[in-house]
Parts: structure tokens; sequence; C-alpha cells
């Protein structure tokens, strides 16, 4: 107990110590935001996918000569599946009622989209007045194109006719904002209801997609597996049979790079920590010169090398502890605060602009795993660059050391 009070009188009376928890802390701090953005950056990007995606996607093929009641009867024969939700996707153009790109498509007024048909017990329409069908826009692309609830709206896209395609046009009304988060996908879609969507694009049937949700314990690349084993023993011809997709897989070469980056920061910024444990061999061997004489007194007093070794560990620790604690204070302040810190970063403009971090705001995720993690490594790495200055203070001679004082 006696050692660990004079550790601490140390780190008190001598500023060299103090600083190098600081240095620590500041190392703790930036790799705790980072982090923690980071990981709040793959969550959401992760959560939109499956939101639009589901676990598990099948696109028939356009022509199926299957129903939709053919299609859920082999969904609810395979083990894992909780939902199926039928979709229709459809590609057009989206504009004002009234703007000149309804009459000339070659305008940049007009905004190019995902028509997704949905049910309306799957999302809701809001207040439908008129005869017009109704139209769930997001947030960004309603910003876009000027739209206040109520406004009518005009989609300009090609029917199915005969294997050819026709051009068509139809009136919506905007009855409904949504918001995912997510600008990049709110921004290229719009949802109405399937059977309106039908009825312009001449699909039948009246679905291009499912979109299924597995149960929980199963993972999205078992369900894909089993839904692929199923179709395969139902010995589809070869043109009906569906193209399966983990929401893994539409994520893309974009999803995977963020999550290689992941490992990329991981090592690259261990190296912001490692870089400030480093220091505390220079610190430690300073105070060991400076010390010599305490050692010495501690020595003649009866502690062995073994004891004065330790009580250098033990002082690394200490240092190391506190500089852990603060940067933990600092990097929580951070991430509470991220939109003043960003704000005064880049001088009052943003600096994660959504049209190109593809979110409307800064996400978070703080994983405890990984600050677990982080903490341990911060305190082996200290511990191991203190046993060369404890190793030093351990070989210090008694009667040299006391005739130099």
């Amino acid at each position: 107990m006696s050692l660990l009070r004079l550790a601490w009188s140390y780190f008190c009376q001598r500023i060299i110590l103090p600083m190098a928890s600081l240095g620590i802390a500041l190392g703790i701090g930036v790799l705790f935001t980072v982090f923690a953005v980071f990981n709040g950056f793959l969550h959401e990007m992760e959560s939109s996918i499956r939101n639009v995606s589901g676990d598990v996607n099948v696109e028939v093929p356009r022509e199926s000569p299957q129903t939709e009641e053919q299609y859920r009867k082999w969904f609810t024969q395979i083990e894992g599946v909780e939902k199926a939700v039928p979709q229709l996707q459809w590609f057009g153009l989206i504009g004002r009622r009234g703007s000149r790109a309804v009459d000339d498509p070659r305008t940049s007024d007009l905004s190019g989209i995902m028509l997704v048909g949905v049910d309306s017990t799957e999302l809701d329409f809001g207040e439908i007045n008129g005869e017009l069908p109704p139209m769930q826009v997001g947030a960004p692309l309603a910003k876009k194109l000027g739209l206040s609830i109520g406004d009518v709206v005009e989609i300009v896209t090609h029917r199915s006719s005969r294997g050819q395609p026709v051009p068509t046009r139809r009136s919506f009304r905007f009855s409904a904002e949504y918001s995912t988060g997510r600008f990049d996908q709110d921004l290229n879609r719009v949802f109405v209801r399937r059977a309106d969507l039908a009825s312009i694009s001449g699909t039948n049937p009246e679905f291009s997609h499912w979109i299924l949700h597995s149960k929980d314990g199963i993972s999205a690349e078992n369900l894909a597996a089993s839904v692929d084993t199923h179709f395969e023993n139902l010995q589809l011809n070869r043109f009906d049979f569906p193209k399966i997709r983990t929401w893994r897989s539409i994520g893309g070469n974009f999803l995977r790079a963020a999550e290689n980056q992941k490992g990329i920061l991981t090592v690259v910024f261990g190296f912001i920590v490692l870089v400030a444990a480093y220091q505390l061999i220079a610190t430690l061997l300073l105070t060991v010169a400076e010390k010599r004489h305490d050692i010495g007194i501690l020595a003649a007093l009866g502690a062995s090398p073994k004891r004065i070794s330790g009580f250098f560990v033990g002082l690394s620790l200490v240092i190391s502890s506190i500089g852990i604690c603060l940067g933990l204070l600092l990097g929580w302040w951070l991430i509470r605060n991220l939109t003043m810190v960003e704000s005064w970063l880049g001088g009052g403009e943003p600096i994660f602009r959504e049209e190109i971090y593809k979110f409307d705001h800064i996400p978070v995720a703080v994983d405890a795993t990984m600050v677990g993690l982080m903490i341990v490594v911060t305190l082996i790495t200290a511990t191991l660059f203190s046993l060369l200055p404890a190793w030093r203070a351990s070989r210090t001679r008694i009667v040299r050391t006391l005739r130099r004082r």
C-alpha cells in the first residue's frame, strides 16, 4: 500500500507523468470516437438495406407462370421463413405536374426513381383524398421537387405490351413522406400501392420480388440456402428459377468495402495507442534516472529487486489507467456532441455531407466488446513497455546510488 501511495505521489509531483496519461487519453479518445462513428455507419447501413430488401430477396423472372398464391404456399413450406411479402419494382421518372419536365423528358427537372409497389397493409400511405392513387415520397426527393403533402406528381414510365415497351404516364398524389435516414435511398425510391403500379406497368403477375424475413436465430445465409434448395427440388424450368440474394449480397461492394475499412482502421488507429504507450518507456526511464536515490533508499529498507520492478510496473498501470479513464470520458463527450464538433472543425459548414456519406445524420454505435478490447490491449501494452524501465530500476546498486547523493 505504501508503494502505491508513493506511485501516486510521483504522479502528482512530476508533470511529465500526467502528460504521459494525457497522451494515452488522446489516443483512446480518438480511437473510441472513430470506432463509435464507424460502427454506427455500418449499423445504419445494414439496417437500411435489411429494411428495404429483408433478410433474403427473391427476384421472380418476368412473365413467370406461377401465381402469388403458389409462391406463398412454397414459402410457407420453407423452414426459417417468418414472413414473405410481395413487391413490384419498376423504373420510372418523376416530376411535378405542370413542370416542363413532364412535357420534355430531356430536361433536368425529371428524376429517375425506383417505383416500389407494396400492399396497403405493409405501408401507411396517410390520408387518401380524391381519385388519384397515393404515393409515399422520401424527404430528400420531396425537398428536391418542392413537394408538399397533397401535391400531384407525374410518373413517366413504360408499359409492357406484348413484349414491347410502350411509353406511359400517370398522376399520383403525394400523400405521405418517409425517411429512413439514408440519403440516397430516400432520394431514389417512392412507394405506391402494388395494384396501382401493376395497372400502369402491365406486369402479370403483380409482383417482381418477394421480401423474406427470417425467424429468430436463422441467419440470412442459411435462409437463402434453404430457399435455393427448395426451388431446386421443385425442378422448375431454368427460365422460371428466381434469383435469390441475401441482404449482404445486395449491399454489394460498397458494404464489403466499408467492412474491410473497419479492419484497416483498427490497425491504423491502434498505432495511435501504441505510440502513446511507447512514450512510457522514455517517461519511466527518465523517472528511474531521476529517482535513483529513492530507489536506493527503498532497497536499503529491504525492498527486493522484484518489489522495486513491480513498483515501476504499477506506476505505468497508474499512468495508463488514468489515461484510459480520461480518454473514455473524452470519447463519450465527443460522440455526444458530434454536431457541435463538426461545426467547429468545418467553420460552421457540415463536414459529413449526406450526399457523400449517404446519411442525413452522423450515426453512432458504441460496441462494448470493442471498448473492452481496447482497454485490455492498452493495459497489456503499457505493462510490456514498462518492463525495461522496471528491469533497470531493479538493477540499481544501493551503495553507489547513496554515495552519489
